[in-house]
């Protein structure tokens, strides 16, 4: 018998095949990472313009919740630059009256297809102090 050299092409397919699938799923995890990076920093950038909604609500004299509730909603008062990175997007903001000195104000940001929802909900109290507290 002669001794043989090198590989069989059936090995080197199959060497190929193995290459190949982890290749390809070293790719796909590369990509799932990037989409899942540009989700989650979307939803930090939606959480930090509610917060900024939040904290300008809560400012807000009780009474004053009325008036407000009157304004067009998709208008946050939070800086545009601050959302433009969810463009196209929207806002709203609802006030629901749950006793005459309870509100319960939701705001909420949609974006993105398929479509991306944040949003943040407070219990409002009259208690007769100032807008601070």
């Amino acid at each position: 018998m002669h001794r043989q050299r090198g590989f069989s092409l059936i090995e080197l397919i199959f060497a190929l095949v193995v290459l190949t699938i982890v290749i390809m799923t070293t790719l796909t995890m590369f990509a799932e990472r990037s989409r899942r990076l540009q989700q989650a920093g979307e939803m930090m950038i939606a959480y930090q313009a509610l917060s900024n909604q939040a904290e300008l609500v809560r400012r807000m004299n009780y009474p004053a919740l009325d008036t407000f509730a009157a304004t067009p909603e998709d208008e946050f008062d939070v800086s545009a630059s601050l959302l433009a990175v969810l463009s196209p997007y929207k806002t709203n903001i609802e006030i629901e009256v749950i006793r005459p000195e309870v509100k319960r104000v939701t705001m909420t940001i949609r974006w993105s297809k398929p479509e991306r929802v944040a949003s943040l909900e407070l219990i409002r109290v009259d208690t007769g102090a100032s807008n601070l507290w």
